[in-house]
């Protein structure tokens, strides 16, 4: 069925289905909710067409795979399903829709501006792209704005069929831009807000449709967060005060603590100003640790940073006592252990080649 049909035309709907035709029970067809046509084998006869305002079936044309409607108008746009049901004990049904548009001559229809990718890393590339549907007509020109003001156009029946209109920051590939996208080389955070494309058929119609989506121009964190402590050693019954820092990032990220990985209640949460207009964030905290906190050993500190659904990083320190043995491959890389292992080999063969000496 093609997706966008000019009015007046006869429409071929298939319903396509792997099913053998001695199994099928029915197979209906709707518009909305409405049933208009059903194709049943075991009656007779086997095509039946109940009515529905505006449609017209071609009954001779129409089967059990097919209905054809005949000169469509306006009014019949919108979704249509067809239902198979099969001749089982059960009588298991399954079913698939559609959307139909039904346009003037010349008719046009813009359906989406998607952005790649939907978010957009400061200093990188971003491609724009415009889908549309044109029906008998050719296109006349694809415009594209920020905000109100436009920056690209594309007009094929033009010499040169590109065209570039100046924008503070914004920066077009021609080479890679044409009637159905545009690209934008080394955005910045001025590029943040709403784009358009602007579509238009030419004569004799000059039908124009347009469509519209958000960018956001965002800056990641670029290391993990950073956690301190106002101490080296913690006991139970001692108040850990510590705070996290993650960026310089935007947006700012957020950031949560937790402890043996159940969620601290936050503290003061601040975001300071940093360069090139980036945000640091801090988080402070400030607990009474407990016996509970220690029955698996020492309890690990974890923050965990986070900037949307774009980014999401942690980092971790182990709260020691004083007279614990400290088991660093807890929370660092897998390295560390073996060089504290080398670190207490040296030692010790330091502690008997002095035993000896003396």
């Amino acid at each position: 069925m093609p997706r966008v049909v000019q009015r007046g035309r006869n429409v071929t709907m298939a319903c396509l289905y792997q099913v053998h035709q001695s199994e099928i029970y029915s197979v209906k067809w709707y518009r909305g909710t409405q049933e208009f046509y059903r194709y049943s084998p075991l009656e007779s006869p086997t095509t039946r067409v109940t009515p529905v305002n505006g449609i017209k079936v071609d009954r001779l044309n129409s089967n059990e795979t097919h209905v054809v409607l005949m000169r469509v108008t306006a009014n019949l746009s919108g979704n249509y399903s067809c239902e198979v049901i099969q001749n089982a004990h059960t009588f298991p049904h399954f079913t698939a829709s559609a959307r139909l548009d039904v346009v003037g001559i010349g008719g046009l229809r813009a359906i989406e501006l998607k952005i790649s990718p939907p978010v957009v890393q400061r200093g990188s590339d971003v491609i724009l792209a415009c889908l549309y549907e044109l029906t008998d007509a050719p296109l006349y020109s694809v415009k594209w704005y920020r905000g109100r003001h436009e920056f690209y156009r594309y007009s094929p029946t033009e010499t040169p069929a590109t065209k570039i209109f100046p924008f503070a920051g914004i920066n077009v590939d021609l080479a890679r831009s044409n009637q159905s996208q545009v690209v934008l080389t080394r955005v910045s955070f001025g590029l943040s807000g709403n784009f358009s494309c602007e579509v238009t058929a030419d004569a004799p119609s000059f039908a124009t449709s347009i469509v519209s989506n958000t960018m956001d121009v965002v800056v990641l964190p670029a290391t993990s967060p950073s956690i301190l402590t106002s101490q080296h050693y913690y006991m139970p019954g001692d108040v850990l005060r510590g705070n996290c820092s993650s960026g310089p990032s935007r947006p700012p990220s957020e950031l949560t603590f937790y402890i043996n990985d159940l969620p601290v209640t936050p503290g003061m949460h601040q975001v300071q100003p940093a360069p090139d207009g980036l945000f640091w964030s801090e988080l402070y905290v400030q607990i009474q640790l407990w016996p509970a906190h220690y029955e698996r050993g020492a309890p690990i500190l974890r923050c965990e940073a986070k900037v949307s659904d774009l980014y999401r990083d942690n980092s971790a320190v182990a709260l020691y006592s004083a007279n614990s043995d400290p088991k660093i491959e807890r929370v660092t890389s897998p390295g560390s252990g073996a060089k504290l292992r080398a670190c207490q080999f040296l030692l010790l063969l330091h502690i008997i080649v002095w035993a000896n000496n003396t």
